[in-house]
């Protein structure tokens, strides 16, 4: 099984995927950025494109491949000029998110607001593939060092986006995922979307298994998921399978429906049985899922991926260290001490479940104005609050 970090805004930033690399890495494939905004003006927000900058990357010894920028758009044209950007960089693959419930986005018809109207949502896939296929031949008619001049059979909307090819690697834009929930508010609307994504060579489809309405409350929807799933593979899609949603335990993780079963409200038996029986229907389907993505899970215990892999929990000593590379890295681009500490915070909202009886020396997190103020509040908590080994069940 394969592990990926999901993409939180403004959480999963380049400090925090570094630091989490190098402390609890191991075992963890992929790690997901925040979305960046393709906007209609063919143009990055600064602190975005900061974030996906390769030079930030110094804890991957391999960011094409072990790092996926997401990206939010509402049109074809700009997610294809984003797209082709990240392929720039050397980022291998990238992915959509129809996700975000956030009403700011929905309301715009982006993240999971795509979902609510499946033509518009088949337009815009169709836009982007059909581009993707148009220009997967890219020739090469002039090299200067590592630099080409190229040129592509298209259109010219595509051509606006030949700047973006610096190195003769084979195509304009990396491999495309996609990640989706199961709906607006109602889990049956998966069926269209499902019919919709097998129609295209995603490289994945990763499923959060939830409508857009559930935002991120209530059990996650692991019945609906899996009829989703085999909808999708009835309908020809080929794509690997993520699942996403509530693995914040190694009692989760061994509820997945693909291990054995789960849930109050379905017989695990049968439910491997219809999984088993679907799945042999065909030598050559792929596995029912191949990786799970996990988020808030992680961000209240860094070490979740080596406990579902059988190995020890968080350690204090470990926590601690952790907390103190954050602070480090933020240091470095967050002007004001004050700042940071709201920046910290953040994390402290998921980490706070591993401390008994903490609520008056967080307090003191939160009143701090200065790193010196900062750091006297967590030596108090790791040194008067009762440590939790393991947090979660």
């Amino acid at each position: 099984m394969k592990f990926y970090f999901a993409p939180m805004e403004g959480i999963t930033l380049y400090p925090l995927r570094n630091v989490h690399r190098e402390l609890f890495g191991e075992g963890i494939e992929r790690y997901y950025t925040p979305f960046l905004t393709a906007s209609q003006n063919y143009h990055f927000k600064n602190r975005e494109k900061r974030d996906v900058l390769p030079e930030k990357n110094v804890g991957f010894d391999n960011y094409s491949e072990q790092i996926v920028p997401q990206i939010m758009a509402g049109e074809a044209e700009p997610f294809l000029w984003a797209a082709a950007q990240m392929k720039k960089m050397g980022y291998n693959e990238v992915n959509i998110n129809l996700g975000c419930p956030a009403p700011t986005v929905v309301n715009r018809h982006k993240g999971a607001g795509m979902l609510e109207d499946p033509e518009r949502l088949e337009k815009f896939l169709d836009g982007i593939f059909e581009e993707i296929r148009r220009n997967s031949e890219v020739v090469v008619t002039e090299r200067h060092g590592d630099r080409a001049k190229v040129s592509l059979r298209s259109n010219d909307s595509a051509l606006k986006m030949a700047e973006a090819f610096d190195k003769s690697q084979g195509t304009l834009y990396p491999a495309i995922s996609l990640k989706t929930r199961l709906g607006m508010s109602d889990p049956q609307e998966a069926d269209r979307l499902m019919e919709i994504y097998a129609k295209y060579p995603l490289k994945e489809l990763i499923i959060h298994a939830r409508v857009r309405e559930d935002y991120y409350k209530g059990r996650a929807r692991t019945e609906d998921f899996i009829r989703a799933v085999k909808v999708y593979r009835e309908c020809g899609g080929k794509a690997d399978i993520c699942y996403n949603g509530d693995i914040n335990s190694p009692g989760d993780y061994s509820a997945l429906p693909e291990l054995c079963g789960g849930g109050d409200n379905y017989d695990a038996m049968n439910m491997r049985h219809n999984i088993e029986a679907f799945t042999q229907n065909d030598s050559d389907i792929k596995p029912f899922i191949s990786a799970v993505m996990i988020g808030r899970g992680l961000l209240a215990d860094p070490a979740l991926v080596r406990r579902l892999r059988g190995g020890e929990a968080l350690r204090a000593e470990e926590l601690r260290l952790y907390l103190e590379r954050l602070y480090e890295e933020y240091e470095k681009f967050i002007p004001e001490d004050r700042n940071i500490i709201f920046k910290m915070l953040e994390h402290w909202a998921f980490l706070q479940v591993h401390f008994e009886g903490c609520e008056r020396a967080l307090k003191a997190i939160r009143k701090s104005r200065s790193k010196g103020e900062y750091r006297a509040a967590v030596n108090n908590i790791f040194a008067n609050c009762e440590y939790i080994t393991d947090s979660s069940c």
